[in-house]
C-alpha cells in the first residue's frame, strides 16, 4: 500500500491519493445536538412527583415541630451540660513554661526531662510549678531556644523571670493595698476601691471591684528614703467608694484598707536586707511605733465615697489611642479632637483603662480643661525684640500672662519609664530583689511592648 506526501494545497474530498484508496477529510463545523423533548404525558408526570415530594417533606417538618423541643429532663440537662463543660475545659486547657512562667496553650507545651542535655544552660533557673514528676514543661518559643542553644528571652538568664515562684519571699504575700503604698519607694499609680456589703446581693457578683488610675501630668517626685513616709498622704493615692445604704463596718473594709503594724515592719526589713534598692532606705520606726497593732488609716475613712444609686449600669473598658471620630471614653468625647504636642507631633495621651464609679459619662470641667489646653498650645512663643531687663507698660500688656520660673543647673524633668531603679522600686512585690525591670540591660533585648505581655501572661497573677 503506497501513500503519497501532498506538498500543495490539501485536495478536494474526492480526489484520488493513491491507487484505490480516496483520503476524505472530516468536516470541522460543530454539529447540532438534536432536541429531547419530553412528551406532555412524562413532564407533567415528573413535576407532580416533585410536588408530592414537597408536600410530604413539609408535612413531615411540620409533624416535627410540634413534638420541639422535647421534654427533657434535669438529668438530660445536667449530663449534657458535662460534656459541654468538659469540650470547653479541653479545649481551653493551659500549660505554664517553666523557663518563662508565661501561660500557654497546652497543645504548645513541650516535656522535657531532667536529665536532658538541653537544660544545662537553665540550671536552677527554673519554675518549680512547671515540674511534673520528673520532667519539666516548656513552651515552643524556649524549647526551640534551647535547641538552637540559646537562651530564652523571657527566662531567668535573661533577666526576665527572675522571681520563681519557690523562692518568692512568703512576708510579701496578702498585703493590703494600703501596706503596698506604705512599703514602695514611689507611687506612679493610684488604686481605685468600690466596695460594698458581703452578704447583699449585687448584679455584679464581686464584693470589690479593684482598679488603677493614672493622673497625668504627675508629680513623680524623687525616690522616697524614708518608710513609711510622713509626707505619704494615702487618700490621694487611694479612693474607696461605698455602695451601701448603711455605713460600713471594720470587717467590710478590713480585707482591703487594714494595716498591720508588724507585717509592714518585717517586709521593711526583708527589703532592707535583700533589694539593692532599698539599701539607702532609713526605717521610720518613730512613725511606726505610733500605729496600732491592726488599724485602718483615719484619713481613708473620712475620705470614703458612698454611692446610693444602683450600679447595675456600671461599665468598664480599655481605651484606645486617641483617633479622629474614635471615642471610647469621657477624656476623648469632651476633646472631640486629639490633642498634639507641638514638638514631639505624638498625641497627649495614648491609652488607659478607665472605669466609670458611677456610671455617668458627662464632665463638664473637661470642655473647660481642653479649651484652656488649647489656649495654652496655640500660643506663640514671646520674641525677644528688646535689651535688658526693661518691659514697656504696653509690651507688658499685649503681652498674654504666663507663669515663668527660674531654673539653676540643668533641668531634667523625672521619666519614670527611662529610671530603672524609679519603676521596680515602686512595686516591690513584683521585683523582690530590685532586678527584672523593663530596663535591665539584657543579652537579648526586650522591648516594652513585650515586656508587658510577658508580665500579662504570668501564671503567678501577681
Amino acid at each position: 500500500m503506497q501513500f503519497t506526501t501532498m506538498m500543495g494545497p490539501f485536495p478536494d474530498s474526492d480526489e484520488t491519493v493513491s491507487g484505490s484508496q480516496t483520503a476524505r477529510f472530516a468536516n470541522l463545523a460543530p454539529k447540532p445536538k438534536r432536541q429531547r423533548t419530553l412528551r406532555s404525558n412524562a413532564s407533567q408526570e415528573v413535576l407532580e412527583r416533585a410536588l408530592a415530594f414537597l408536600r410530604d417533606e413539609f408535612k413531615a417538618r411540620s409533624a416535627a415541630s410540634d413534638f420541639f423541643p422535647p421534654d427533657m429532663s434535669p438529668r438530660t440537662i445536667r449530663a449534657s451540660m458535662g460534656r459541654y463543660e468538659d469540650e470547653l475545659a479541653r479545649a481551653s486547657a493551659k500549660g505554664l513554661c517553666a523557663s518563662c512562667g508565661m501561660e500557654v496553650p497546652a497543645a504548645n507545651v513541650f516535656h522535657v526531662d531532667s536529665n536532658d542535655p538541653i537544660l544545662m544552660p537553665l540550671v536552677n533557673s527554673l519554675d518549680t510549678c512547671g515540674l511534673h514528676g520528673n520532667r519539666w514543661s516548656l513552651c515552643s518559643s524556649c524549647h526551640n531556644a534551647l535547641i538552637r542553644n540559646t537562651i530564652p528571652k523571657f527566662s531567668r538568664k535573661n533577666l526576665v523571670n527572675v522571681t520563681m515562684c519557690q523562692h518568692y519571699p512568703s512576708v510579701l504575700d496578702d498585703l493590703t493595698p494600703v501596706e503596698e503604698c506604705l512599703i514602695a519607694r514611689s507611687h506612679p499609680l493610684g488604686v481605685i476601691l468600690k466596695l460594698r456589703p458581703g452578704g447583699r446581693s449585687s448584679p455584679i457578683s464581686y464584693r470589690a471591684l479593684r482598679g488603677h488610675f493614672i493622673v497625668i501630668p504627675q508629680d513623680h517626685g524623687p525616690l522616697l528614703d524614708i518608710l513609711p513616709s510622713p509626707e505619704l498622704r494615702l487618700h490621694n493615692l487611694i479612693r474607696v467608694f461605698w455602695l451601701g445604704q448603711h455605713r460600713p463596718l471594720h470587717s467590710d473594709l478590713g480585707p482591703f484598707l487594714s494595716v498591720r503594724k508588724s507585717k509592714v515592719l518585717a517586709v521593711l526589713e526583708y527589703l532592707l536586707h535583700h533589694n539593692h534598692l532599698y539599701r539607702s532606705v532609713t526605717i521610720n520606726h518613730a512613725m511606726i511605733d505610733d500605729w496600732s497593732d491592726d488599724f485602718i488609716p483615719t484619713e481613708l475613712r473620712d475620705s470614703i465615697v458612698f454611692l446610693d444609686e444602683s450600679d447595675h449600669h456600671e461599665r468598664e473598658g480599655y481605651t484606645v489611642h486617641l483617633q479622629s471620630g474614635n471615642f471610647e471614653n469621657d477624656l476623648q468625647a469632651a476633646q472631640d479632637e486629639a490633642a498634639f504636642d507641638n514638638e514631639d507631633g505624638g498625641p497627649l495621651i495614648t491609652g488607659s483603662v478607665s472605669t466609670d464609679i458611677n456610671g455617668e459619662r458627662q464632665d463638664p470641667d473637661m470642655r473647660t480643661l481642653d479649651t484652656l489646653f488649647k489656649a495654652i498650645s496655640s500660643r506663640s512663643p514671646p520674641t525677644a525684640t528688646y535689651a535688658g531687663n526693661y518691659t514697656s507698660p504696653a509690651a507688658r500688656i499685649d503681652r498674654p500672662p504666663a507663669i515663668s520660673y527660674t531654673i539653676h543647673g540643668t533641668a531634667t524633668l523625672l521619666n519614670h519609664w527611662m529610671d530603672p531603679s524609679y519603676f521596680t522600686a515602686a512595686f516591690p512585690t513584683l521585683f523582690p530583689t530590685g532586678t527584672g525591670g523593663h530596663l535591665e540591660d539584657r543579652n537579648i533585648p526586650v522591648s516594652l511592648e513585650a515586656f508587658a505581655k510577658w508580665a500579662l501572661t504570668h501564671h503567678s497573677r501577681r
